[in-house]
């Protein structure tokens, strides 16, 4: 995919699965997963990517004279300095790691940060959607570390893990205050590799131990059901990735050759990804010439706003089926972008929750060793001019989160009876905000 002017956004969120909203388990873990939503996808926070990797990077040059005069009397005088070269070499790779953290920690700004290269390595895995893994998408907060999805036929899903579990240990090592990239390198590594783990099912107090063997683990970025009864499409994308496109494309001749009367179009959990990735997707359900896809701001004052355009193809057609957007709080960056754009051309409601609201761009810089740098270049704003940053996307129809059943899905429920309504642009609901048809009228929505 050819260069473009996105970037990584990133934030507290890690990757949440098809279901991220929990059912009744007991509060603490509820309260986990609806307020304290993490993007399982070894970096911190959601992405818009900018696909700009500068090799060496301008760190490279910069001169910081008393921190290599600070460096220098370390090595020539500090006590408990290693005599073994290669802990010499690991402490002084350390020493690095830790003053380039510090040097950026005191811009205040989360999200220009310094990924080793393991944490580097986490992130391009999860953009490629491959990995060496146990299969489970993970959620953080309260001192939990809560399984929120797990992949098909996985060793997670073979060894009896279940959406809702907790995870008390690994190898032994019990998760108290989890580090999410600790843990997520805990869970990661070489296929063949084995792990131990301690689970708590919150629903029933049983403890499982289970000895797993690391596999392969393919996240698809794209999948496509039709809700059983209806002929309505339900496109789920979880990430911005490599193939996203490609697979969105196939998609939806499929959606085409099924004969579909509209579209529900699955954002919930999306922690953003590539931001041509995501610019291309408008353009399989937008005409490039109702505007821009959003506004790039490279400047903190007024004015400055530049139009980034709607992205397309040769031979694309874009696919003009009513629409609804599902959206939450793991609904990030370049996600937000997409939904804001369908929202602000009055081309799909939004229904769900609240997004996560990461409207920031960074821009990656790669170093020799495999670590990365992230530094935030520029805010993206919708085509209303709408800030994203902090502010989110707010629903057009709010709906709070269901329970584990994804027959029992509030939001996927609403999207449909919206669909059926026949009223699904955003210019359809009454002057009092009132939808015009009541889109919680119960329906059923049992996936095929």
């Amino acid at each position: 995919m050819s260069t473009a002017n996105g970037t990584p956004d990133q934030k507290s969120t890690w990757r949440i699965g098809p279901f991220a909203d929990l059912g009744p388990t007991h509060a603490a873990v509820r309260l986990v997963a609806v307020g304290l939503l993490l993007l399982v996808s070894g970096i911190t926070g959601g992405m818009v990517l900018e696909r700009y990797v500068v090799q060496g990077g301008a760190s490279d040059k910069a001169a910081f004279a008393d921190l290599e005069a600070a460096a220098e009397v370390i090595e020539n005088n500090y006590y408990y300095l290693p005599t073994d070269p290669e802990e010499r070499a690991a402490l002084s790779g350390t020493m690095e790691a830790s003053a380039i953290d510090g040097a950026l920690s005191s811009l205040g700004d989360s999200y220009t940060r310094y990924l080793p290269p393991d944490e580097s390595a986490t992130a391009a895995e999860d953009l490629e959607g491959r990995y060496g893994g146990i299969g489970v998408d993970l959620s953080f907060g309260d001192g939990l570390v809560l399984v929120s999805n797990v992949v098909p036929d996985s060793p997670a899903d073979e060894a009896g893990i279940r959406r809702g579990d907790v995870i008390e240990e690994v190898d032994g090592q019990r998760l108290t205050e989890p580090d999410p990239n600790e843990v997520i390198r805990m869970l990661r590594g070489e296929i063949g590799t084995d792990v131990s783990l301690t689970v708590i099912r919150p629903t029933s107090g049983d403890v499982m131990n289970v000895d797993l063997t690391l596999e392969e683990i393919v996240v698809p970025p794209v999948t496509l059901r039709m809700i059983e009864g209806t002929d309505i499409a339900w496109l789920r994308i979880t990430i911005f990735g490599d193939s996203t496109v490609e697979e969105v494309d196939a998609a939806i001749q499929s959606i085409r050759e099924s004969g579909a009367s509209g579209v529900i179009l699955d954002l919930r959990g999306n922690g953003g990804g590539w931001v041509e990735a995501a610019r291309a997707t408008l353009g399989r359900f937008l005409d490039p010439s109702v505007g821009p896809a959003m506004y790039e701001d490279t400047s903190p004052g007024p004015g400055g706003l530049e139009p980034m355009a709607i992205e397309t193809g040769d031979g694309v057609e874009v696919l003009d089926l009513p629409m609804v957007v599902l959206v939450d709080g793991g609904t990030a960056s370049s996600s937000e972008i997409v939904a804001g754009a369908l929202r602000d051309y009055d081309r799909a409601m939004i229904v769900g929750t609240p997004t996560f609201g990461k409207g920031s761009v960074q821009r990656i810089f790669a170093f020799s060793n495999g670590s990365t740098m992230r530094v935030t270049v520029a805010e993206w704003f919708t085509p209303s001019k709408g800030r994203i940053q902090d502010e989110g996307i707010k629903p057009d129809l709010e709906i709070t989160p269901g329970g584990h059943d994804p027959a029992e899905d509030p939001m996927l429920r609403a999207a449909v009876n919206v669909l059926q309504s026949g009223q699904s642009r955003p210019s359809d609901l009454l002057p009092g905000g009132t939808p015009a048809a009541s889109p919680q009228a119960t329906v059923s929505t049992t996936m095929a």
